[in-house]
């Protein structure tokens, strides 16, 4: 019953080393700054969430590599300026633990080599990970950030937070 007991200790310790060290690496990713975001490394472009003065670095794709350094694009969207849906992904544990507290009608920011885009926070909602229609084309330029939820589980998260944004009209 003590090995049972000191095995089950040890695992939950290192999932708990597994997060923090995750979370190190993706907070030197994500700057708190007043200043306008930069392109560096092999970023694609900077995410930016002014109301939370944060920004981050979005990398093409998803894989583990990408996001733990930043934000990825979902290869089945687009960048701003490519196509009317841009999908991001993060992890809740890292640079999207922030999201918990945006709100509708904060602004979210992305910048690229070919223009920056503001987009307003239309609605947040709580899908199942199977859920595909956060994945549908769009018929307005769209934002969808999407991250494991809730924020404070431990492990694989049973929900997805979803933030869905409107692209802000310029004049």
């Amino acid at each position: 019953m003590r090995a049972v007991a000191l095995a089950l200790c040890l695992f939950g310790a290192s999932l708990i080393w597994a997060n923090a060290t995750n979370w190190y690496e993706a907070y030197e990713a994500v700057q708190r700054t007043d200043r306008p975001p930069e392109l560096t490394n092999d970023a694609i472009g900077m995410l930016s969430i002014p109301k939370l003065r944060l920004a981050m670095p979005v990398y093409d794709g998803t894989t583990e590599r990408q996001l733990k350094r930043g934000v990825g694009l979902d290869e089945r969207s687009a960048l701003p300026g490519q196509g009317n849906h841009t999908i991001l992904a993060g992890h809740r544990d890292t640079v999207f633990r922030p999201l918990e507290h945006i709100q509708v009608g904060d602004e979210l920011v992305i910048k690229t080599n070919s223009g920056t885009w503001t987009y307003v926070v239309q609605h947040i909602r709580i899908v199942s990970p199977d859920d595909q229609t956060v994945l549908v084309p769009k018929a307005h330029p769209t934002l969808t950030l999407i991250t494991c939820y809730p924020f404070q589980w431990i492990g694989h998260a049973p929900k997805r937070y979803v933030v869905v944004a409107k692209q802000k009209m310029r004049g």
